[in-house]
């Protein structure tokens, strides 16, 4: 399908944003759609991927949009209106970036957009719900019984959500909730712990403090329940010099959990690897298909497919869709270069920026 060239946002082999004209003609094949993107989510991975070795392609990995062409096997048909990301690969194509115009999209990681959800907010959700659910529902293995999936039963669980303020956070909250953990534990800013309330947490403790530790085991203790799963949205510390290793997030996040006499009863996950404690798993938005390998290291195949059951589910309404409190709308490509590395700085609390198109 021929358009007029369009901008988007090209991260180069030197660590640069730019904007740049997009002139090739994209042509979706088998069960892959085109679809004209209406808002870009943006993603500290937009920039951050530079440093894994990702880099000379149009960045951006969240979409809403409208499906303008489809191949001959793809599941949706010319004008749905869909939200999504994009799939990650080394290298990876550029006409899987979602800060251009047009793009093409993946079956497996494309949705339907439910009634009442605006594009805005569509536009923002399918990358943090999607590494919340592979955190809670592959990385610590609980189940979801309303999505037909097998685990451990989440209800009445205690869990740790570590930078519940980051939008990760803010999705885990959420399906926690749904899925019946209780105590919901989190930790952010004071000025955020009324907001994480009212999403679903539990308590909430003020990650700075000095007794933030102290303060989680005592709760834990007055809830009558043995915390023994955390997850860390943050890894803060994790290669920044100077921090100690016991200031790290994982760190105070694990010492935050009951004593218990085995360490295996521990369920911990993060949403980067911590390579200095292999009792953290790693979770992350994109699992390829039917791969036993995912970012480096070893997944489960069906790890891909309990993300689509659980995201079809959170996806089915209104009601049970990932709501994000924040969500900030800039115009224009150079607008949404500055939203990229303010977001790849970790300058934003409580908020989504996203990209209206056309850029």
């Amino acid at each position: 399908m021929s358009d007029t060239p369009s901008k988007s946002i090209y991260l180069g082999p030197d660590g640069k944003l730019d904007v740049q004209e997009v002139t090739e003609t994209y042509t979706p094949q088998g069960s892959q759609s085109l679809v004209r993107v209406r808002y870009s989510g943006i993603n500290p991975c937009d920039f951050n991927f530079f440093y894994v070795g990702l880099h000379s392609f149009i960045t951006g990995f969240d979409f809403s949009g409208t499906v303008v062409e489809t191949g001959p096997a793809s599941p949706f048909k010319v004008g749905d209106t869909v939200c999504g990301l994009s799939k990650v690969a080394f290298p990876q194509p550029s006409s899987a970036g979602t800060h251009q115009d047009l793009a093409i999209t993946e079956a497996n990681l494309t949705y339907t957009v439910p009634p009442g959800i605006e594009l805005k907010d569509a536009g923002a959700i399918a990358l943090v719900s999607q590494t919340a659910i592979d955190a809670l529902f592959n990385g610590l293995g609980f189940g979801l019984p309303v999505a037909n999936l097998s685990g451990i039963d989440p209800k009445n669980q205690s869990i740790l959500i570590w930078g519940g303020a980051s939008s990760v956070g803010i999705a885990a909250i959420q399906i926690a909730k749904a899925a019946g953990f209780h105590p919901i534990f989190t930790t952010a800013s004071p000025k955020n712990h009324a907001t994480l309330e009212r999403y679903g947490a539990t308590l909430s403790f003020d990650y700075k403090s000095p007794s933030v530790v102290d303060e989680i085991r005592a709760a834990a203790k007055a809830q009558g329940v043995t915390l023994t799963t955390v997850l860390d949205t943050v890894g803060h510390g994790l290669t920044i010099p100077g921090v100690a290793p016991e200031l790290t997030s994982p760190a105070l996040a694990r010492s935050a959990l009951s004593n218990v006499s085995d360490a295996h009863e521990l369920k911990l996950v993060c949403t980067l690897p911590v390579r200095n404690d292999p009792a953290f798993k790693f979770c992350t938005s994109y699992r390829p298909s039917g791969s036993t390998d995912a970012m480096g290291g070893p997944q489960d195949p069906e790890a891909p497919t309990r993300i689509r059951k659980a995201m079809e589910y959170f996806l089915a309404s209104y009601e049970t869709v990932v709501k994000l409190p924040n969500i900030t709308v800039v115009m224009g490509a150079s607008a949404g270069i500055g939203g990229i590395e303010k977001v790849a700085r970790g300058n934003v609390s409580m908020e989504k920026v996203v990209i209206a198109h056309p850029m």
